[in-house]
């Protein structure tokens, strides 16, 4: 094993950047990311290129995408308070997605093995993919997205509706936009 002596590890060193020599081994830290909610900016891919890089500090544009998610998820009017440790996991979820995306916007989706000739998906991919799925259930668990309001919205007139038959609603005024019910 060459790697073992100093010459080795130079050796090896070189041969990596031979075929990623703009950014040698640039790390990700998505998996820490997502089970500490914390980016250092020191582990950042745009750390060179960020105005607000401060060394040992938490990413400030992350946090505030967050923020901005969770503050528009609890806008909602049908979003309850309860409903917030709901929206602060989207919220991470898609900063993990956004992570992945920022580290396959400099390194690609791909891995090029010049040695072997061969070329295979970054082992990001699975967990990218897998973030989006949790996103796409969390999203319909919260009512977003098209399919999920139309969800909700049938759930309300079915409500209404079984209102209007058990004659639970005593002065029998109609509630507006549910006379097709009646029908």
């Amino acid at each position: 094993m060459a790697a073992k002596t100093e010459a080795g590890k130079q050796k090896q060193k070189a041969a990596l950047r031979e075929y990623r020599p703009e950014a040698p081994n640039l790390k990700h830290g998505v998996p820490g990311f997502l089970q500490s909610g914390l980016h250092p900016c020191n582990k950042c891919v745009k750390a060179s290129v960020c105005d607000k890089y401060q060394k040992g500090a938490d990413c400030y544009y992350l946090n505030q995408y967050q923020k901005i998610i969770e503050d528009r998820v609890m806008d909602l009017e049908y979003v309850e308070e309860q409903d917030r440790m709901m929206a602060q996991v989207l919220a991470k979820d898609m900063a993990g997605i956004a992570l992945c995306e920022m580290y396959f916007s400099v390194e690609g989706m791909v891995i090029r093995d010049g040695r072997k000739k061969q070329v295979s998906a970054q082992p990001l991919v699975s967990t990218y993919n897998e973030l989006k799925r949790q996103v796409r259930q969390t999203m319909q668990a919260l009512g977003i997205g098209p399919a999920a309001r139309a969800k909700l919205k049938m759930e309300q007139v079915n409500v209404v509706k079984q209102i209007n038959e058990l004659g639970l609603d005593e002065d029998n005024t109609v509630v507006e936009g549910t006379e097709f019910l009646d029908e």
